[in-house]
């Protein structure tokens, strides 16, 4: 599978086995779709480990670097810091 896009965010998450379904649900539901809503995000995925029963790691491949200092990135990154609705 190739890299759709120049720039990708990578991330690895420890989750406790009694946080896995809140996280998932909050995940799925409110984090994956505002991600991806922002313009240029092109694809992201969530794997789990096999084994680490605790560690996902999470991508986000990126149209460019660029993105991430967007103003729909910002904006959508100071309101969730804030507890601002989106």
């Amino acid at each position: 599978m190739s890299l759709l896009g120049q720039a990708a965010v990578a991330m690895w998450w420890s989750v406790r086995r009694e946080q896995r379904a809140e996280f998932g649900d909050w995940h799925s539901h409110e984090h994956f779709p505002e991600r991806m809503s922002i313009p240029s995000f092109r694809r992201g995925s969530r794997w789990t480990s096999t084994t680490d029963t605790d560690g996902f790691f999470v991508l986000y491949e990126l149209e460019r670097y660029e993105v991430l200092t967007s103003k729909g990135y910002l904006d959508r990154s100071t309101h969730r810091r804030r507890g601002r609705p989106r």
